[in-house]
C-alpha cells in the first residue's frame, strides 16, 4: 500500500514538473505567439535566452492598427519615429498590422541584450502613453 501511494505521489510530482516546464520558464526555440489589442501586449513568454532563435509572430486583435517594437524602454515625444525604428532589434510595423492581420520578426538575443531593460512596445501616437508595452527579461 505504501508503495502505490509512493507510486502516486512521485509521478503526480513529475506531471507538475513538467507542466512547468522544468521551472525555467524562459522561452524555448521557436514561435512566440505575441497579440496586440486595444492598449495591450501579450505574449506567451516574456523570458528569454542568449543565443536562442525566436520568431515573434505578432496578432493585431484589436479594432485599429498597431505596430510591435522590441526596443529598450522609449520615453513617447523624446525622439522622431525613424530614429526608434533603427533602434529596434526587431518590429512590424503599423501598416503591416491592421486590424486581424498577423506579421513576424525574427531575433536571436546576444549578450548585449541582458543589460536590458528591454519590452515589446506600440508606439503608434498615443498607445504607448496607455500602457501598450511589455517588459521582457533576457537571461543567460
Amino acid at each position: 500500500m505504501r508503495l502505490t501511494r509512493l507510486i502516486v505521489v512521485f509521478g503526480a510530482l513529475a506531471i507538475v514538473a513538467a507542466a512547468c516546464g522544468g521551472g525555467d520558464g524562459a522561452a524555448p526555440a521557436g514561435t512566440i505567439k505575441v497579440t496586440a489589442t486595444e492598449m495591450k501586449i501579450e505574449s506567451d513568454y516574456t523570458t528569454f535566452k542568449v543565443g536562442v532563435p525566436y520568431h515573434f509572430e505578432v496578432t493585431s486583435e484589436g479594432a485599429i492598427p498597431h505596430e510591435v517594437m522590441l526596443v529598450q524602454p522609449i520615453a513617447a515625444g523624446t525622439m522622431t519615429m525613424e530614429d526608434m525604428d533603427a533602434m529596434a532589434l526587431g518590429m512590424v510595423e503599423e501598416e503591416d498590422l491592421p486590424p486581424g492581420a498577423t506579421a513576424s520578426f525574427d531575433y536571436t538575443f546576444t549578450s548585449d541584450d541582458l543589460a536590458g531593460p528591454l519590452e515589446l512596445a506600440c508606439h503608434v501616437e498615443g498607445h504607448y502613453e496607455a500602457g501598450m508595452l511589455l517588459p521582457i527579461t533576457v537571461e543567460e
